[in-house]
């Protein structure tokens, strides 16, 4: 065999070494994204962590992101360099034909590496690694282990040109998204659909935004909650829950800290009989609890599952906090729901003067700073009626005002129980708020 048959198959043989680790470095990444937004059982990755390698990966994940990353962009520079040579071995085989002009050489390396590379190193393997990602980690994640080893002097120096680049340009590298993060694909993917309208899109931003929620963020305080106290008569309870309008109330002996279940409005007129002969105790419904860190995701899909609309919060001493609602969650994903029952009046409206805002005191906390770019340091309260009340510790009086997380708080509407709407004036927000 002559030299230039070795030299070609050689090349040939460099380039199927790099598709290769490419297609490798897909599918483990491909992988590692559905184990990281749910795409396998908690059995089977329960199984795969038994595996320190695979462990360290899939906690890690911001570390293992940037090096699939850093890796795969080698391995496509690699094969985009040697393609060159190869395909002017090619012609060099035939001796009798002409060489080919250098621009053509430099087409067909183009056209071969991006059919080949897209073809072979991209979609095959993340196709493998979807169909099944509990294989794909399996057969890839030593290769990344080596590619880790191997890279981690080029990967601290590059870290720390980042960090001087970013520095100048006035970027927090912490703010970096990993690599990794699949919410980040949805968002830019419903941003570049035409099949996404605005509103499927909200929901979807909605949705993701969501896995940072806890039930404490859609908590109505036990201050505001209206109860059938078993102590009252029937005509006092049922004057009550006619002037609060709900369906649901907690079956209560006395306050909501002796909560015995939820009193359904339905459940009592279906009843034969008059209602002031009714028993509250026989026609009650059970009562879901949570503390108020449980994840409002795990929240939602407890109540789906169990049919439940209002449940009860706890704290860590577990005394009842307030109650959480199944129409409360669902808010958070859908914006706010009105009935013609509701009042129309937005929780945040913006008034005419610069930076003036008329808020409701039950505006949840996570609203408040989105909307006003603020930045609130108090993870005990849900609302900002509350958030008030614990500040001053009192319920203050109208026309009080008090300064609060860069605003200038002015009470507008109280009464002897909550704060029921402030004016606010924002002279500080937040850093990356938006203007």
């Amino acid at each position: 065999m002559s030299a230039a048959w070795i030299n070609f198959f050689v090349s040939l043989s460099a380039v199927a070494l790099m598709l290769v680790l490419h297609a490798f470095l897909v599918m483990c990444e491909i992988s590692l994204v559905k184990f990281r937004y749910g795409g396998v059982s908690a059995q089977a990755l329960e199984q795969l962590k038994r595996r320190r390698g695979i462990a360290r990966l899939i906690e890690n994940s911001d570390q293992t992101g940037r090096a699939v990353r850093f890796s795969k962009t080698l391995c496509t520079v690699a094969v985009g360099l040697l393609l060159m040579p190869l395909v002017s071995d090619f012609f060099g085989l035939f001796e009798s034909k002409q060489a080919p002009e250098r621009w053509l050489v430099v087409l067909l390396s183009f056209v071969c590496a991006t059919s080949v590379h897209f073809l072979f190193a991209e979609i095959f393997p993340r196709g493998l690694a979807m169909r099944d990602p509990v294989k794909g980690i399996q057969r890839t994640y030593r290769v990344l282990w080596v590619f880790q080893i191997l890279t981690l002097p080029a990967m601290l120096f590059f870290r720390g040109l980042k960090r001087m680049l970013f520095r100048r340009l006035g970027v927090d590298v912490e703010d970096e998204l990993n690599p990794l993060d699949l919410d980040v694909q949805i968002r830019a993917m419903g941003e570049d659909s035409h099949a996404l309208s605005p509103v499927v899109r909200k929901i979807v931003n909605r949705a993701l935004q969501m896995q940072e929620l806890v039930v404490q963020d859609v908590l109505l305080p036990r201050s505001q909650v209206v109860i059938c106290d078993l102590e009252e008569d029937f005509k006092a309870n049922l004057k009550v829950m006619k002037e609060a309008g709900h369906t649901r109330f907690p079956l209560c002996h006395g306050s909501l800290d002796d909560c015995v279940g939820i009193l359904h409005i339905k459940d009592m007129f279906r009843l034969s009989g008059p209602l002031a002969a009714v028993d509250l105790v026989k026609v009650k419904r059970n009562v879901a609890i949570f503390e108020l860190e449980t994840p409002l995701e795990a929240a939602l899909e407890r109540m789906l599952r169990a049919k439940f609309h209002m449940a009860l919060a706890v704290d860590e001493f577990g005394g009842i906090v307030g109650v959480v609602t199944f129409e409360s969650i669902l808010e958070e994903l859908v914006g706010e729901i009105q009935d013609e029952f509701d009042s129309e009046e937005d929780q945040i409206r913006a008034l005419r003067a610069p930076h003036t805002y008329r808020v409701s005191g039950l505006t949840p906390i996570h609203d408040l700073e989105e909307t006003l770019g603020v930045e609130v340091e108090n993870d005990e309260v849900s609302t900002f009626g509350g958030l008030i009340t614990g500040e001053l510790g009192r319920i203050p009086a109208r026309g009080e005002t008090l300064s609060l997380a860069g605003m200038r708080i002015s009470i507008d509407e109280v009464d002897e129980r909550r704060v029921i709407a402030v004016r606010v004036v924002v002279y500080r927000r937040s850093a990356g708020a938006p203007g």
